[in-house]
């Protein structure tokens, strides 16, 4: 979807809407609650059908926009567990999300100056002020290895949004473990944020500077793979990118990959060799813009599968069914809905009996990691467990 879309020219695609609440839901037989608000009170209007009815309200003159409606709209993670269920809105447009469309709407609260109190509104005073998020006195340092900066190498590293100390953590593993693979890569590592959260939380008018700042220094290094570990900006980068810097001089898209599909390669070719250590039980949280924002569900298994030792067992929904960590999600229509999103998340997992939790997003562990608190090392990120497990 263009930023130039507004919420009228979405009629179409939101009027057919028949409150029949199946983006709420999984897949037959189980029928597992997929969308996170509507999971907190089984209510229409606490859904990705409800926020679609709301928008339509506004369209329609029946109610304005107001502190309510963004309150709702912003508690909403738009984890996409919503979007490849609704064939309505598929069938006006195929290409239309419905996550976007709630993105949608939050542009227009922005512009109206309705965000909710707290980390949102200070985003958007960081933002105003800045042009960018959280820029480089938030930053995290990196450990930089030898072999990153070779400006030879076909894989660009991307090192963006560091901002808290799980992010810092997953890129330095990372980093380690292509040094062991001695795979040289180039170095990507600017300040501030690829425009993942801009996009996220409606700040659109302060994208198309940022984004196209970020592709001159990208556009730079020469034509390169571009190789992620953070799959918010992996998704971002590599499916928004194109449509914002639509008609740009020389912009030809990135070829993006994740950084668990160059392990598992390594791993098959014996780059990276799994150790002889203790036996543990496992269970793999699918991060919402790995799985159903990139379609990567097998590759972070197989790598688990691949280590010497560690037994996967499968949450009750996982795959295109797993439920969101609710990392990005506002508290100001329900109190901690956020917390209270993956205290659910942990409580399956806890159901399975494994040793650890693993997922592949920093996001989700550093929340996990909140929700367990004294048992906060039972979650581990992708890349480092798989740092402690090989030679």
């Amino acid at each position: 979807m263009k930023l130039t879309t507004s919420l009228e020219n979405m009629r179409p695609a939101i009027s057919p809407c028949l409150r029949c609440n199946g983006c709420s839901y999984g897949v037959w037989p189980g029928n597992e609650t997929t969308c996170p608000l509507h999971a907190r009170d089984k209510c229409f209007t606490f859904s990705a059908g409800g926020l679609l009815f709301l928008s339509r309200a506004i369209l329609n003159g029946q109610i304005d926009y107001n502190q309510s409606v963004a309150d709702l709209a912003f508690s909403c993670p738009v984890c996409r567990a919503c979007d490849s269920k609704c064939v309505i809105v598929r069938c006006i447009n195929p290409e239309m999300a419905l996550s976007d469309i709630i993105r949608l709407l939050r542009y227009e609260l922005v512009k109206r100056g309705m965000i909710p109190e707290g980390p949102i509104k200070k985003m958007y005073a960081e933002v105003k002020k800045n042009g960018d998020l959280m820029g480089s006195g938030h930053r995290r340092a990196l450990s930089i290895p030898a072999h990153t900066g070779n400006a030879k190498a076909d894989t660009l590293f991307v090192a963006e949004c560091v901002h808290n100390e799980a992010m810092a953590r997953s890129l330095d593993a990372a980093l380690k473990l292509l040094g062991k693979m001695k795979k040289p890569v180039a170095l990507f590592s600017d300040h501030g944020c690829c425009g993942s959260t801009l996009y996220d939380f409606g700040f659109w008018d302060e994208l198309p500077a940022l984004v196209q700042r970020k592709w001159k220094k990208i556009e730079s290094f020469g034509k390169k793979k571009l190789l992620f570990v953070d799959p918010h900006c992996q998704e971002f980068m590599t499916n928004k990118y194109e449509k914002i810097l639509d008609g740009s001089d020389g912009f030809n898209g990135f070829e993006g990959q994740h950084i668990s599909e160059v392990l598992l390669d390594a791993l098959r070719k014996g780059a990276l060799k799994s150790k002889k250590m203790k036996k543990v039980t496992v269970s793999f949280h699918d991060p919402c813009f790995l799985g159903r924002g990139l379609g990567i569900y097998e590759p972070p298994r197989q790598v688990l599968n691949t280590l010497t030792g560690v037994q996967l067992i499968e949450m009750k929904r996982n795959r295109e069914q797993s439920f969101c960590c609710g990392a990005r999600s506002a508290d100001s229509y329900f109190h901690d809905f956020s917390e209270g999103t993956a205290k659910e998340r942990v409580a399956e997992f806890l159901e399975t009996k494994a040793e650890l939790l693993i997922t592949a997003c920093p996001h989700c562990k550093e929340i996990f990691g909140k929700v367990l608190g004294k048992e906060a090392d039972r979650v581990r990120d992708l890349t480092v467990f798989v740092t402690e497990r090989v030679q």
